[in-house]
């Protein structure tokens, strides 16, 4: 049986909730029910029930991943239960969320999975990578644990350089950074920008963006 924290977010997924609030909503249950559970680290078999009846969703998926996800219901043929699987039903994604240190050679980068998140169904192809943002320096915009979405440069044949736009970059030793880039049309230069304007900036070429450009941030949530 997969750990509780597995569980929850399958449930979080198959439910097509991203808070607590939204998840007691449909389960018909206190938010501190669920608070309850999350400390005594057990997930009650209501839930699943609920989630069986709401939706027909598999309780084998929530509880060991096991196919199919959904279940039309069990009918009785020759003495014995059978499952009926309904068509797929995309209610959101599961994403992994990457450490923004990592590794490259030559084009290929080797990221860290440090968690996986449920993200609405509307972001499906608003980005390829989600990394978990730990730095300082580009609040508001990105704040300190925010999720960051980006789409790259190899997804993406023709990313546009857009000024004033925020864009990952990859730094040896530093791994992804994110930065905001301005173009400086008198010497075709570009600057990378913190948002805290007491932070310095760095006034790079053309050349050396495109040798850096790990790709552009399309969407930020923060990370209660």
């Amino acid at each position: 049986m997969g750990t509780f924290d597995e569980i929850y977010k399958r449930i979080l997924f198959a439910a097509n909730c991203q808070t607590q609030m939204e998840l007691a909503g449909i389960l018909e249950i206190s938010q501190s029910s669920i608070s309850d559970a999350k400390r005594r680290q057990s997930i009650p078999s209501d839930w699943l029930i609920k989630l069986y009846d709401k939706f027909g969703v598999n309780p084998d998926w929530l509880r060991d991943k096991k196919e199919p996800m959904y279940l039309q219901g069990i009918s009785n043929i020759d003495g014995k239960n059978t499952h009926v699987m309904l068509e797929d039903v995309s209610r959101g994604f599961i994403a992994k969320v990457y450490e923004t240190f990592c590794e490259k050679n030559a084009d290929e980068y080797t990221f860290k999975t440090i968690d996986e998140v449920v993200l609405p169904k509307s972001l499906t192809k608003c980005s390829t990578h989600v990394f978990n943002y730990n730095g300082n320096g580009m609040e508001p915009s990105l704040p300190r644990l925010s999720l960051v979405g980006v789409v790259t440069k190899q997804d993406e044949e023709k990313l546009p350089i857009l000024s004033g736009e925020l864009y990952a970059l990859y730094l040896p030793q530093e791994g992804i950074i994110f930065r905001r880039i301005f173009h400086n049309i008198a010497d075709n230069t570009y600057s990378l920008c913190f948002e805290r304007p007491d932070l310095p900036q760095s006034v790079i070429s053309f050349e050396s963006l495109q040798e850096k450009l790990f790709g552009k941030v399309s969407w930020v949530l923060h990370k209660f």
